[in-house]
């Protein structure tokens, strides 16, 4: 059984690689709320402040952290 926050309920959640100016994977996996869409191997910018993913979701006392703001061209 699982259990979602219902700040979640809806959403999609994506797995997060954080890169560095070269393309290289440089940190831990975050998992960040994605409201534009987007797929396996898109370049995205996330947003870590939590205030907003909580926008994006209309809850102030979410748990999400992390949210995608932008899916950069390659």
């Amino acid at each position: 059984m699982t259990c979602a926050h219902n700040s979640v309920r809806g959403s999609a959640l994506f797995l997060c690689q954080p890169i560095d100016e070269n393309g290289d994977d440089c940190g831990d996996i975050v998992v960040a709320i994605n409201p534009f869409g987007g797929g396996v191997g898109s370049k995205v910018i996330v947003a870590a402040d939590g205030k907003t993913a909580q926008k994006y979701v209309c809850d102030a006392k979410s748990p999400l952290r992390h949210c995608i703001v932008c899916i950069l061209d390659d």
